[in-house]
């Protein structure tokens, strides 16, 4: 899959790619994803993200190998093939912290995330999404990975409804996951609504648990990022210590002179 910023980037690209990258990719989709795909009708979908390779033959489904962790893409499926590349650093911290812990994977999309906390030796983890279809390929994923699948761990949902309800019940997690879309077709948004997102998980976090808080909105600042999360903690009344920050690997997703990374990813342990 080759992702571009604009259609006519990609066509300008394609036959220089084609030369290049068929040696040693016999199949090849090429996926233009704007800013804001979220309100991109179905017939500008399928003009940006066809769903015939630009050159191979046409696969429905893939299994893909990182880090030991295997996953199901769909390359003919739309701008989002089922995994994230940019979050690989963080799937490997996520497998290297979760022993025995209890997680709670908010907008778990595939449940990539979900799926390296399992295989860390998490006690437990909870997927929130609001697509069935995306949940169903999550478990797809768990059984991938030979992990057992539990249908109760496997929520459709609104995130804040679900935190809500944890809170009611004085349920807590060892570990909360907020990884929101920047662009929703639900009321959600990003640059209003991040501050009330991070106090709702903070709330639930256990004492000296982790939130783990990411966003790729690219027009948002790291100062504005870390205001976000300051003003969640504050309202959740709830003290953190920054453990680590990601941004989107550099050997595959190098930051363009003049521009800054869009991708903002903090571990941030709650006294």
């Amino acid at each position: 899959m080759i992702h571009a910023d604009s259609h006519g980037l990609a066509e300008r690209w394609l036959s220089e790619l084609q030369v290049e990258v068929s040696r040693w990719c016999s199949t090849a989709y090429v996926k233009v994803h704007p800013p804001a795909a979220a309100r991109l009708s179905e017939q500008e979908r399928r003009e940006l993200a066809p769903e015939q390779p630009a050159w191979g033959a046409r696969h429905e489904r893939a299994e893909v190998l990182e880090h030991g962790v295997r996953y199901e893409v769909r390359p003919s499926a739309g701008l989002s093939a089922g995994l994230f590349l940019d979050m690989r650093d963080v799937r490997a911290w996520l497998r290297s912290v979760s022993s025995g812990r209890s997680v709670l994977n908010l907008f778990a999309y595939t449940c990539s995330l979900g799926v390296c906390a399992m295989l860390g030796g998490a006690q437990r983890v909870v997927n929130v999404d609001v697509s069935r279809p995306y949940l169903e390929r999550g478990k797809a994923n768990f059984a991938l990975n030979a992990l057992q699948v539990d249908s109760r761990d496997f929520i459709y949902g609104d995130a804040f409804d679900w935190l809500h309800r944890f809170a009611r019940r004085s349920e807590t997690f060892d570990l909360v996951i907020v990884d929101p879309p920047s662009f929703s077709s639900t009321p959600f948004s990003v640059t209003r609504d991040y501050p009330r997102l991070a106090a709702a998980a903070a709330r639930i976090v256990s004492r000296g648990g982790c939130l783990l808080a990411a966003s790729n909105h690219a027009q948002t600042t790291e100062a504005r990022f870390e205001a976000w999360l300051d003003e969640g903690l504050s309202l959740a009344e709830r003290r953190g210590e920054v453990l680590e920050r990601w941004h989107e690997p550099p050997q595959d997703f190098p930051v363009a002179r003049g521009t800054r990374p869009y991708l903002k990813v903090r571990a941030v342990r709650l006294a």
